[in-house]
């Protein structure tokens, strides 16, 4: 059986679908005949915070062995702008911490020294040192793991695949960068040439990335793995029942700045002016708000919708289905030529309720919704209203959203995708 070591950083307990990404494949990858190992970090207290990712952790190196699958956990020790924050507060110390912010992320790259994340590097090594492995898979971000994997491919001869979950100098927010922040890029542009030119093959998890990876590296082989969602979550959860009393509308997730939010507010405050909506009838409900103070502004600016508008924690993966499940519209924030698959839109797929994008992005968000039936699009605050009010409607006389009835979504499972990987990393392996 051939063997894959993987280089993770973020992996489970972790929450987050960085984290979800490299479990699938830890998951699903020994059922199609390759065993795995993942080293990654420790990741032991809950993340709610900015501070709780950069807490040190325990200072021992653990594994874990199950089955053809195995997790060796390393230690993390914050570097000195980390303890600053960890001491200070993020009120205190900010252009100290910033300078060092920039002193890292240039240095990392180039002396193991300046890199708090290097023991996964150095646990690679060993592990490789001591067994056969035929495959070095590096997912990023962080990208310097990208470093890893092409130090190690060469130090061991082995050939490595480099996994982007993102853009890295071909990131979507790179046009918003002030000059420092642009000759930063162009210290990265060097690096990101470096590690992709000892790769073999690229994976990604959009098709827009692999077009502008395509354009960096047009001699590279650059295939797209979907995050995709976890099937068997799905299948455990409560029968697929809408809640009969109130017309929820759900967002679960990260706002960005780039997402048009305040389109969708001025929507939802026109729906309830215009139709005298009550709020014991019809709300909005937003799951993991709590630490995103920025985006909890951006809604309480709009007062006239307190009334209709819930906050709530971040909930745990296998709860998701159940939440989405009992919502009437899932809402799914862009902007156009965002060009960016937020990995929440297969959750919502897989629940089979109706998708309402706003604002329509004219790219790949609108397509994966019109190629599946599963819902609309807004171009514009009339849109809105209106989408909401025929929906409401319909929730009211009893006509519910059905989701795509070929069940096309099912491509985009955990499961599916790993098989696709496995056959990627078969050849590739060849």
């Amino acid at each position: 059986m051939k063997k894959a070591l993987i280089l993770a950083y973020d992996f489970p307990p972790l929450i987050s679908i960085g984290a979800q990404r490299p479990y699938s494949w830890y998951k699903y990858l020994p059922d199609e005949g390759l065993k795995i190992t993942v080293v990654t970090r420790h990741w032991e207290a809950a993340i709610n915070s900015s501070e709780d990712y950069i807490k040190p952790t325990a200072s021992n190196v653990v594994c874990e062995e199950n089955r053809g699958r195995k997790i060796i956990r390393v230690p993390y020790y914050p570097n000195l702008r980390d303890r600053l924050l960890l001491k200070y507060g993020a009120e205190k110390l900010v252009w100290l911490r910033k300078i060092l912010s920039l002193f890292y992320s240039v240095f990392e790259h180039l002396l193991f020294l300046f890199d708090a994340k290097s023991n996964i590097y150095f646990e690679a090594e060993k592990e490789l040192g001591s067994s056969k492995y035929d495959l070095i898979i590096a997912t990023g971000e962080p990208f310097v793991l990208f470093r890893y994997g092409s130090l190690l491919a060469e130090k061991f001869n082995l050939p490595w695949v480099a996994d982007y979950r993102d853009g890295w100098t071909t990131n979507q927010g790179n046009y918003r960068l002030n000059m420092l922040q642009k000759i930063q890029l162009a210290f990265f542009k060097t690096r990101e040439r470096k590690y992709i030119s000892t790769a073999l093959v690229v994976t990604t998890a959009s098709p827009d990335y692999a077009k502008s990876l395509a354009e960096n590296f047009v001699n590279k082989n650059i295939e797209v793995i979907y995050n995709g969602f976890d099937e068997t979550v799905f299948e455990k959860a409560a029968e697929k029942t809408f809640d009969k009393n109130v017309f929820y509308i759900t967002y679960a997730g990260t706002i960005y700045e780039h997402q048009n939010l305040e389109m969708f507010l001025e929507g939802v405050e026109r729906f309830v002016a215009h139709y005298s909506i009550p709020h014991s009838s019809f709300q909005v409900r937003f799951f993991g708000i709590d630490g995103q103070a920025v985006a909890k502004k951006r809604i309480q600016k709009f007062e006239s919708l307190k009334p209709y508008i819930s906050f709530h924690p971040r909930i745990a993966y296998a709860e998701i289905p159940t939440l989405l499940r009992q919502s009437h519209i899932l809402l799914l924030l862009s902007s156009p030529g965002a060009d960016w698959l937020n990995a929440k839109i297969f959750d919502y797929l897989a629940a089979e309720r109706c998708i309402l994008l706003v604002q329509n992005d004219k790219g790949i968000l609108e397509k994966m919704i019109k190629d599946n039936t599963a819902g609309y699009a807004a171009d514009s605050v009339d849109d809105v209203k209106n989408i909401l009010n025929t929906q409401f409607e319909n929730f009211k006389s009893g006509k519910n959203f059905s989701g795509s009835a070929a069940n096309t979504y099912r491509m985009f499972s955990r499961k599916a995708q790993a098989v696709r990987f496995a056959e990627l990393i078969k050849s590739t392996i060849k």
